[in-house]
């Protein structure tokens, strides 16, 4: 089984029997680490997501004699099935990739993993990375005290958490303002996540650099639809021009999405920031 080549193919057409193969390695203590790491990561997709796949996950995560970097890279791998429980709901259980009742079971455990002094601090980041996709109480003072440290892994686990934590407009737009390029990665996509319009001046500076590290330049043409909806025809116009298919259609949702925000505005069921 080719695992990097899967990264390049969508789940839902991954030949018969790869979700499988993916969990009996992902399971299989004598298989190199490295394996492991990409089977949980590629597990992680909703579309294979389902109860058995997230008990092995989360009993992965939760085992004090795995590796911390493996156990890590499974917590993480929750957090998007987390996330679409969260907005979608158990209504249609269908649909869910996971039962409300292991919904509850992961995020108990993420809480005493998280609170565990004996649980590695690799393994603490990462917890939090994915139980707030699905937010929950303890959240706001955890994301708060891993962004009040000194280092520099919690202040990044912070600011990728405050996409989905409310409240940190301040940290956010401080963040922003970080050389380290990882945070500001993570500090756009929370500005965009929010809408943070005392965001649009570092926007603006990073789509007019020379040059601009891809991850960074999308994160941006996508923030501007929420930051500066009204401006995003003007900001994005010199994108929209480029050679490059994928950038032009991310130009493209921005601007669809902007519109959409705008029209709410108009009809008096949004609010601006």
């Amino acid at each position: 089984m080719d695992l990097e080549a899967l990264y390049d193919v969508p789940a839902w057409e991954w030949p018969e029997g790869t979700k499988e193969k993916l969990l009996a390695l992902v399971q299989n203590r004598a298989a190199p680490r490295e394996d492991r790491d990409m089977a949980a990561e590629l597990l992680s997709d909703v579309s294979v997501m389902d109860d058995g796949v997230a008990e092995a996950l989360l009993n992965i995560a939760a085992d004090p004699d795995e590796d911390p970097s493996l156990r890590g890279t499974a917590a993480v791998a929750l957090g998007s099935a987390l996330e679409y429980a969260d907005v979608e709901g158990f209504d249609d259980p269908e649909e869910a990739p996971i039962t409300e009742t292991t919904f509850q079971k992961i995020q108990q455990k993420f809480y005493e993993l998280y609170h565990d002094p004996r649980t590695p601090t690799e393994v603490r980041r990462s917890v939090l990375e994915g139980s707030v996709r699905a937010p929950q109480e303890w959240h706001r003072d955890a994301v708060a005290s891993a962004y009040a440290s000194k280092d520099s892994d919690w202040k990044l686990t912070a600011v990728f958490a405050m996409r989905w934590i409310e409240g940190f407009d301040r940290e956010i737009l401080e963040a922003l303002q970080s050389r380290d390029p990882d945070i500001l990665y993570q500090a756009v996509c929370a500005a965009g996540a929010w809408g943070i319009s005392e965001a649009a001046p570092v926007l603006e500076n990073i789509l007019g650099a020379d040059e601009i590290d891809e991850d960074l330049l999308f994160a941006a043409i996508e923030a501007v639809a929420t930051v500066m909806p009204e401006r995003a025809p003007d900001v994005l116009e010199p994108f929209r021009q480029m050679d490059d298919p994928d950038i032009v259609d991310a130009v493209e949702e921005a601007l669809a999405m902007a519109k959409g925000i705008l029209s709410l505005e108009d009809d008096g069921n949004g609010a601006g920031r």
